[in-house]
């Protein structure tokens, strides 16, 4: 089967089930709206009995929404009147909702206003609607996880229904991984995550905290955040700046009017998990620097022991399954590889942030890698790696790398010893860079998976371990021209390299593309264009 990863390269390291699965009819959503009065008298289906909800208008009629009015059940009542993803998936069926959305929230112009960066080195085109649709995505995936917590079937409707090409659930490889065909593990999520929601409160917390999760991405937002800040502290690291404007009140009263509303505490336990400024799709397939891990050490304790961090590694979730929403269709897409997978590498991560004993970056990092390499390489972690792993040393240097390159190729990569073999004789200056053994900077290769699992061709035998060489060395040359870019860059931070470029070249290569040989002569022609701050960039290859 195709690889989801290779259709959404930010999907993650776990792989998806591909057992046998009847196809499951999507249901169809009512025209009419729940009511949040009535409840269904059959306790085995839990579903609410349809009637029109106050706010349902007629044809045709304005409205100005007050999101002090409203709750989080008026917002799904809203959704369901406007139809669902299988007869009205686009936004102009669903304008009343986006209407509710963009009168209740303000924060949501941000989406749409000006330039959007939406990664390293990359804006969208002035006013493009792309990250706001994605954001509209995101909030239909709680809304779909409030349903189905709430017991209504149409949640796992909003969010896997409908004609989605490819990853349809009567399609391959849609029928193996679209979780509407996985209702009992899309269920689980739904009530696993509806643990954490204690009140409605909790629930109208996460709804403003997806609002405003990603404007920082927005050029006027950051404009406006660095403004108020001293020069030393400015930034366009979206999390960072966004973590600035939450931790300062008047900046959230400014620029954050409903995040203001929530009053200082919840303020402040959403601060702290964007603080950390740690996205977990990046931790699992071994993407981002050593030094990515640093906020999460620096979280204080109790808020690893009262959920704000685990809420906050939810938001990833909602995030990716929105990432495929837009103007034709606003809906999001549930994904087991994203819904089961994140939270499986959730539960791994919150587990050993709750150890009482004291880590670092480099067994924190190891540790969490280490679970999913030994089911993927079990007879060369039992007669090699393990007894390597006796030196603490060898863990934190070429053990660390090692299970990061082979995470950079979802575990598919074949020959770990020569991956062994490679950076235990070669690559010294790779070993320092991807360790985090290096003086400024750490330098994480943004969209490094797909290049490194792509670059590698056809060819993941490799037995000869010439392919991984190669492959290697084209890392090894990315990182020394990213280090020469940042000579002049002080202080201990995350420098992220958006590999992008490459990745688009192999695919145009197609089944031309020759494997490691091919991806290191690429890259011995690339440069490295830096932003101002030097904190991000974007390899330029010639034509």
């Amino acid at each position: 089967l195709p690889r989801p990863d290779a259709m959404f390269p930010r999907l993650g390291a776990w792989a998806c089930c591909h057992e046998s699965s009847d196809h499951i009819p999507a249901e169809v959503i009512s025209s009419l709206v729940v009511s949040k009065e009535v409840l269904s008298d059959d306790p085995q289906k839990g579903v609410r009995k349809a009637q029109k909800s106050r706010w349902a208008l007629g044809a045709g009629t304005a409205r100005h929404w007050n999101s002090r009015e409203l709750t989080i059940e008026d917002f799904v009542s809203v959704l369901k009147a406007g139809g669902n993803p299988c007869e009205a998936p686009d936004a102009e069926s669903n304008q009343e909702f986006l209407d509710m959305l963009d009168d209740c929230f303000p924060e949501m112009a941000y989406y749409r206003t000006g330039k959007v960066h939406v990664s390293p080195g990359v804006d969208e085109i002035e006013g493009s609607p792309t990250e706001y649709y994605r954001t509209v995505g995101a909030i239909i995936a709680l809304l779909a996880t409030y349903l189905t917590a709430s017991g209504d079937e149409d949640g796992l409707t909003l969010a896997t229904a409908g004609d989605r090409g490819i990853l349809s659930t009567d399609r391959v490889p849609g029928k193996f991984i679209n979780m509407g065909n996985k209702p009992m593990d899309y269920s689980d999520f739904c009530f696993g995550f509806a643990e954490l929601m204690t009140t409605m409160q909790d629930w109208w917390n996460m709804l403003v905290f997806l609002v405003v999760h990603d404007v920082g991405k927005s050029e006027d937002f950051r404009s406006k955040v660095n403004a108020a800040l001293p020069f030393e502290q400015r930034s366009d690291d979206h999390d960072r700046v966004l973590t600035h404007a939450l931790i300062d009140p008047e900046l959230t009263r400014e620029l954050l009017p409903s995040v203001y509303a929530l009053g200082r505490e919840r303020i402040q336990r959403i601060a702290d998990g964007f603080a950390t400024n740690f996205q977990l799709p990046q931790l699992g397939q071994g993407e981002t620097s050593v030094y990515g891990l640093r906020g999460l050490l620096d979280l204080e304790h109790e808020r690893v022991l009262d959920g704000t961090l685990h809420i906050y590694l939810y938001h990833s979730i909602f995030d990716i399954a929105g990432a495929t929403s837009s103007q034709r269709f606003i809906f999001p897409l549930a994904l087991q590889p994203v819904y089961i997978g994140y939270t499986m590498a959730m539960r791994t991560l919150l587990h050993k942030l709750r150890e009482p004993t004291k880590t670092d970056e480099h067994d924190l990092y190891f540790g969490f890698l280490y679970r999913n390499f030994r089911k993927a390489y079990p007879e060369f972690e039992r007669e090699t790696f393990g007894y390597l792993c006796e030196s603490r040393l060898f863990r934190q240097e070429v053990g660390l790398v090692l299970l990061r390159v082979l995470a950079l190729t979802r575990n598919t990569y074949k020959n770990p010893d020569a991956v062994l073999d490679c950076l235990s004789d070669s690559f010294s200056a790779l070993v320092a860079e991807m360790s985090g053994r290096v003086e400024g900077p750490q330098i994480m290769l943004y969209y490094g998976p797909d290049m490194l699992r792509m670059g590698l061709g056809a060819d993941l035998e490799d037995e000869s371990a010439e392919n991984m060489r190669h492959a290697l060395g084209a890392m090894e040359d990315l990182y020394l021209l990213a280090r020469v870019a940042l000579r002049s860059a002080s202080g201990c931070y995350q420098f992220e390299l958006n590999v992008s470029p490459v990745v688009q070249r192999i695919k145009a290569a197609g089944k031309d593309w020759r494997g490691g040989v091919q991806l290191r002569e690429l890259c011995r022609g690339a440069t490295v264009s830096p932003n101002a701050r030097l904190t991000e960039g974007l390899v330029v290859l010639p034509p």
